[in-house]
């Protein structure tokens, strides 16, 4: 993991979100604009998902600047975990467009409230498939440099809009070949890819929120880093959980039964610092010291021979 000083990483974070804002505040004018005057359902309905996009791009900066702030005595783990609410209310938030996408499209179709769309329609979609993808490599780049749970919510967010997108252009261009139901068809599979995508959010955010371990690999890492420090006979119980882009880890480690007290505790410090260090992303270690069972083995022995 590219490690990332701190003041760094919420700064990088805050970048990414302001992007999403001016970016979809350009795209609901656009898309406003195109689809009532080129009378397409679902460019106007693209629009409504860029408006709710700029709601959670907000609820994103909110979560951050809350997030950066340092420990202290009421929150002495950091206040990371507002990342994953903010990234849980943007999940419900864009499940919730989606469902409305949905009533709509479906309302037209029964009712049959559809018009074949004008080629400015057609352009606005292509302009947004675009835009939201120049946004989703930006926005992933930077939640995977920092683990963002918020980042990444949103950059996920503008993956399900370039989806979204190209299912508009399809539709609209289905639909001016003359069969305008295809314009309403679009925005309905437009709710579906918005709905998958705030799921999926939400549903990662409640795994943090409730201290879900990380990935198996992760652990694996911190266990050879702490057994990599001298000292350290054997390293286990290894357990890690996530305060926002952030980790806090706690480590059994088995030094030599016969140490000091004092030196126990150093091989401790230097157990902690290697990890915070190495990991990149890790603001805190709570490290155990016990002997190390071999070495209590062969002293039992020892004293019975």
């Amino acid at each position: 993991m590219v490690y990332v000083q701190r003041e760094e990483r919420f700064l990088i974070a805050e970048q990414a979100a302001r992007l999403g804002i001016w970016g979809n505040v350009g795209l609901v004018f656009v898309k406003l604009f195109a689809g009532i005057v080129g009378g397409s359902q679902a460019v106007i309905a693209d629009a409504v998902n860029s408006l709710a996009d700029i709601i959670t791009d907000i609820v994103t900066i909110l979560g951050l600047k809350i997030a950066k702030k340092p420990v202290d005595v009421n929150h002495p783990y950091s206040h990371g975990k507002v990342e994953a609410i903010s990234a849980f209310l943007v999940g419900l938030f864009v499940i919730g467009t989606g469902i409305f996408i949905a009533y709509s499209a479906i309302y037209s179709v029964v009712n049959r409230l559809y018009t074949k769309p004008e080629p400015i329609a057609l352009l606005a979609a292509l302009l947004t498939l675009l835009a939201k993808e120049g946004m989703f490599r930006y926005t992933y780049k930077a939640g995977k440099k920092l683990n963002s749970p918020a980042v990444l919510a949103k950059a996920r967010d503008h993956r399900s809009d370039v989806l979204a997108s190209f299912s508009v252009v399809i539709g609209v261009s289905v639909a001016r070949l003359g069969y305008p139901i295809f314009d309403a068809v679009a925005a309905a599979i437009v709710s579906l890819f918005i709905t998958r995508i705030g799921y999926t959010t939400s549903l990662y955010a409640f795994y943090q929120l409730i201290d879900t371990l990380p990935d198996e690999a992760i652990l694996r890492k911190i266990t050879l880093i702490a057994e990599g420090v001298r000292g350290v006979e054997h390293a286990r119980e290894i357990r890690a959980r996530f305060a926002g882009q952030f980790l806090l880890v706690d480590v059994k480690i088995e030094t030599d039964p016969t140490i000091t007290v004092a030196e126990g505790h150093e091989i401790a410090v230097d157990v902690k610092r290697s990890i915070i260090n190495e990991m990149g992303n890790v603001i805190d270690v709570m490290v155990h010291v016990n002997p190390h069972k071999d070495h209590l083995s062969n002293n039992h022995s020892g004293t019975t021979d």
